[in-house]
């Protein structure tokens, strides 16, 4: 091995069994050994960082290290459109009126998102069933049917406890769809 090509091509090759065994040994000692993981959160998430079940720290979007004892949980901040479809509800004043709603809501609280509820969006999405079967029970049939504009402000109204408790935020409520369906009960 007096040619300096050759001896080139002897070091590379040693350099490459040494880092293909040193990623090797970096696996197994990962699976072994607890050893931090770098994770990502990307521009549209936040992480919420647990340590024995509680919040430890919310993350921006970047890159971290994450040990062992820490659990990240990626919360996508985005808005989520949802639909209340047609309810059969009653007014004040015994008239009976299929009501659908839409709109949008966001996570505005990570860490309560995260704790609060083992599924927040479904604890948000029964409130506000019950929030459209309170407001309209409290209005009469006229004020539901010519001004939806209450129906909204009141749902949100009985909603905003609840959904700050739960770290969501509601963006966007409207009325698609407000049918009278006749006296069903005379007072």
């Amino acid at each position: 091995m007096s040619n300096p090509a050759e001896i080139a091509a002897g070091v590379s090759v040693e350099i490459l069994f040494v880092a293909l065994a040193a990623g090797v040994l970096y696996r197994v000692w990962g699976r072994v050994f607890a050893v931090p993981q770098r994770q990502v959160v990307l521009g549209f998430q936040s992480g919420v960082i647990l340590r024995d079940g509680n919040v430890e720290k919310v993350l921006t979007p970047g890159r971290y290290w994450i040990t062992p004892k820490q659990t990240l949980l990626l919360c996508d901040m985005r808005p989520k459109p949802f639909q209340v479809p047609g309810q059969d509800l009653i007014t004040s004043d015994g008239m009976g009126v299929r009501m659908s709603l839409g709109g949008e809501y966001r996570i505005s609280e990570p860490s309560a998102f995260c704790t609060e509820s083992s599924d927040a969006y479904s604890s948000f999405y029964l409130d506000l069933r019950q929030a459209l079967l309170a407001a309209v029970g409290e209005l009469n049939s006229d004020a539901i049917l010519n001004g939806q504009a209450l129906v909204t402000a009141r749902v949100k109204e009985l909603l905003i406890p609840r959904a700050a408790q739960l770290g969501i935020e509601m963006t966007q409520l409207d009325v698609w769809e407000a049918v009278p369906l006749g006296r069903l009960r005379q007072d």
